[in-house]
């Protein structure tokens, strides 16, 4: 392995997050139309789950309704902001409904952000997530990606996968 492999955040894209104005329809329009599904709809942050958000390195207080389906091995969200300043907010205003995001679950997380913002990328949104033990941060790779964002996640107890939802069924 060389330098620049281990340097590297690696090809293993898991997911990729489109954002939307109305999720309910894009979720309907990609099950009938494309047979995409079934999928699962929540909101975030999940009632009684701090988490621990940030925007532009500020706290973030900020709702989205999230939908997740499977598609191969490659999770497909897509995210409805609902309130307050965020991200995805900010890039429906900038852009419109679209490509927002591909995300990179590394074992070595906090090397990989400091990295990135070693590089200049900036973290632009961070927190807690939708699976038990995970954190995610997105970096501002919208430059050299043309309009993409990166996310990075970790597992915090070490599992591969999806692990378990936080999320009642």
């Amino acid at each position: 392995m060389t330098d620049a492999d281990t340097n590297s955040i690696g090809p293993n894209v898991d997911q990729v997050g489109i954002v939307v104005r109305d999720l309910h329809a894009m979720v309907d329009t990609l099950s009938k139309v494309l047979g995409i599904g079934p999928f699962r709809i929540m909101e975030w942050p999940l009632e009684g789950v701090d988490p621990q958000a940030t925007y532009h390195g500020e706290p973030g207080n900020y709702r989205l309704l999230l939908a997740f389906a499977t598609i191969g091995n490659t999770q497909l969200e897509i995210v409805q902001p609902l309130e307050g300043q965020n991200i995805y907010s900010d890039f429906l205003e900038e852009h419109g409904p679209g490509l927002h995001h591909i995300r990179l679950t590394v074992p070595d997380f906090e090397e990989r952000a400091a990295g990135l913002e070693a590089n200049g990328i900036k973290n632009i949104a961070s927190g807690t997530g939708v699976h038990v033990g995970s954190k995610w941060a997105y970096f501002d790779t919208s430059q050299i990606l043309e309009g993409v964002v990166v996310e990075l996640r970790k597992r915090l107890d070490g599992a591969g996968g999806e692990g378990h939802w936080i999320v009642k069924e």
